[in-house]
């Protein structure tokens, strides 16, 4: 079973870093959520990243 990390976009436009419902923090911008959240799901393999954008949409990032 794999672990799911997630950059939740925000109505402020920032991005929170999510596993679950734990939020760790957030940034200013996409990149540096998705490089934070790398961080974390290289450390708990196997996982995935997700973007959750505010329209709905969600893309599959795969592995770290």
């Amino acid at each position: 079973m794999g672990w799911f990390f997630r950059a939740i976009e925000l109505t402020d436009g920032r991005w929170a870093c999510r596993h679950g419902r734990h939020v760790f923090d957030t940034h200013a911008e996409l990149s540096q959520a998705l490089d934070h959240l790398r961080d974390l799901a290289a450390a708990a393999a196997p996982s995935e990243l997700f973007v959750h954008r505010l329209d709905g949409s969600i893309e599959h990032l795969g592995t770290p």
